[in-house]
Formats: structure tokens, C-alpha cells, sequence
């Protein structure tokens, strides 16, 4: 995990190397509300030298892609993983 200044920074890039009409596909642990049955020991992993996680878990990731011009498609939880699914909207062409 890294500090959520940073995840805005990745996402940015992440944003800057897709082609227009491209997709970003993110894969991470879940956070806060993905698995509410979860909720109340979630955090523990942040005690194994994870010292951003805990505040991992309550960032709203899609908001740093969104806020760096892509649209967020999907989202799917498996087990503790998530996965989100961007796509950046193609870049309109001048007419000739």
C-alpha cells in the first residue's frame, strides 16, 4: 500500500499511458464495505508492517481515476480482492 497522495499521483499516470478508448483494470485487496461481514477485522492486516492500509481501506479509490479523466465501468469482489475496471473516453478528432 501506498499514501493516498501517491495513489492519486498512479492513477494519474495510469490515466497519461492509456490510449483513448483503453482500458485500466486495477486488482487490490478489498476495502471498508466491499465484504461487510469483513468490516470488523479488516484492519488487522495494517499490523503486519502495512502502515497506509488502514487508511487504504476507506479511500474511495474510483474517485482518483474518475478525477483523472476516467470512467469507472466495473467493480467485482472475490474473496479480499477487488478488481475495478476504467475506461478512458476516446479523444474526439478534428473534422476536415
Amino acid at each position: 500500500e501506498v499514501p493516498r497522495s501517491v495513489r492519486s499521483q498512479i492513477s494519474k499516470e495510469m490515466a497519461r499511458v492509456t490510449k483513448g478508448g483503453g482500458l485500466v483494470i486495477f486488482t487490490d485487496s478489498i476495502q471498508l464495505g466491499d465484504r461487510p461481514s469483513l468490516d470488523a477485522t479488516i484492519g488487522n492486516f495494517g499490523k503486519m508492517n502495512e502502515p497506509h492500509y488502514l487508511d487504504y481501506t476507506t479511500d474511495c479509490l474510483p474517485k482518483h481515476f474518475e478525477n483523472s479523466g476516467l470512467e469507472c465501468l466495473t467493480k467485482s469482489v472475490c474473496s479480499t480482492t477487488k478488481t475495478l475496471t476504467f475506461k478512458k473516453p476516446q479523444m474526439e478528432t478534428a473534422s476536415k
